[in-house]
């Protein structure tokens, strides 16, 4: 466990991002998607202020396993959970926490739909549904529609809880990409079968991040925010002109310096004997790849200070090296506080790029030896 390297998250930045969010999607219901540890910001603290400051009440998970931690830990509270990939809801075990521990799964192939609704222990539960109507991962196909709702209604039911689709393709423009297009036609004839087949919908989304950036899918009873809600775009760059979106980044990862030191232009510096670009100061600081501060980020742009400096040398297990050129020495000493980021999404955001990364990656990375601090 690290002392002096943190990983800060900030609830007050987190509900500025949710006030955001509101100001788009003023009508819909929201499900805030959580997976992978609320996207590495500790799922627990970052699901419990949502219920009890935010008012959220329903969460996206990608597995059982990530659902039941939150039922076993949260257990005092009152919020929905789904669960919508590793759903496993054939296994008997698996079947059971589903039944006893209030958690749904998203139905996204046959063979699972078939199991639900052939089972008499499933007989009122909740039917949330998935189709794919052009991302081709997972999903019901969509030529197999009439098929579903025949089967729907065989079982007896006249209604279904919740469906949905999932975007490819909502970093490009919702209104001219025609991957997008199609996706979104498709949503309507999906829907329309089922009305006129006199089945209910009681619920429906489309909108992922990216979507919701647009304003787009806004006509659906929900919305599932994911990376949004910790702060950055979900849009490629060059598209950033049709985002609605200005959230902050809710984390900042510190450190601190062990060691700093003069460089000659040329001097060799770490593993691989890695050449100073130039004449000026290597500051040795507490973070490496075992912290979750990779190899990736090699080369990329760091600031202290407002004074920028760049990662050389190869990042070690436990530390790493920036360099600050001769000619913008920050104030600088051994001790002193390192922000690896902070709450800028426009700096986050060229860290992201210059190491080629997607923020996910970046958040999720964060190891536990780093240790997070709420405010």
């Amino acid at each position: 466990m690290r002392f002096r390297s943190r990983h800060f998250i900030s609830f007050e930045k987190l509900e500025n991002n949710y006030k955001k969010l509101k100001e788009i999607c003023v009508d819909n219901k929201i499900i805030f998607m959580v997976k992978a540890n609320a996207y590495g910001h500790g799922v627990i603290p970052i699901v419990r202020h949502s219920v009890e400051k935010l008012g959220i009440t329903e969460f996206g998970c990608a597995s059982l396993g990530e659902a039941l931690l939150l039922r076993e830990e949260l257990y005092d509270l009152e919020f929905e959970i789904y669960v919508f990939s590793d759903v496993q809801v054939e296994l008997r075990e698996c079947a059971e926490i589903y039944l006893n521990r209030r958690i749904i799964p998203v139905i996204s192939n046959r063979d699972d739909l078939d199991f639900i609704l052939n089972s008499r222990e499933f007989e009122n539960f909740p039917l949330f549904i998935k189709f794919n109507t052009g991302m081709n991962r997972l999903g019901l196909e969509m030529d197999k529609v009439d098929e579903v709702i025949r089967s729907i209604r065989v079982s007896g039911r006249k209604s279904i809880y919740h469906l949905m689709t999932h975007l490819s393709s909502s970093s490009l423009p919702i209104k001219k990409n025609k991957r997008n297009i199609i996706q979104f036609e498709n949503f309507e004839k999906i829907k329309k079968a089922f009305s006129d087949a006199g089945i209910e919908v009681e619920r429906t989304s489309i909108a992922n991040s990216g979507a919701i950036e647009q304003g787009a899918g806004l006509g659906e009873t929900h919305v599932r925010p994911g990376l949004m809600m910790y702060g950055p775009s979900s849009m490629l760059p060059q598209y950033s002109d049709l985002s609605l979106w200005s959230g902050e980044i809710i984390s900042k990862l510190e450190t601190y310096v062990i060691s700093i030191f003069d460089v000659e232009k040329g001097q060799p510096v770490g593993y691989g004997a890695t050449p100073c670009p130039s004449k000026g100061k290597v500051a040795i600081v507490a973070l490496g790849y075992g912290d979750g501060f990779t190899t990736r980020y090699i080369g990329t742009h760091l600031y202290h200070k407002d004074i920028k400096g760049k990662v050389v040398g190869r990042v070690n297990m436990d530390m790493a090296q920036v360099f600050f050129d001769e000619n913008s020495l920050p104030d600088l000493k051994v001790g002193d506080s390192f922000t690896l980021w902070d709450h800028s999404a426009e700096r986050f955001a060229e860290f992201c790029k210059e190491a080629k990364i997607i923020p996910y990656e970046v958040f999720i990375g964060i190891t536990q030896r780093v240790p997070k601090i709420y405010s």
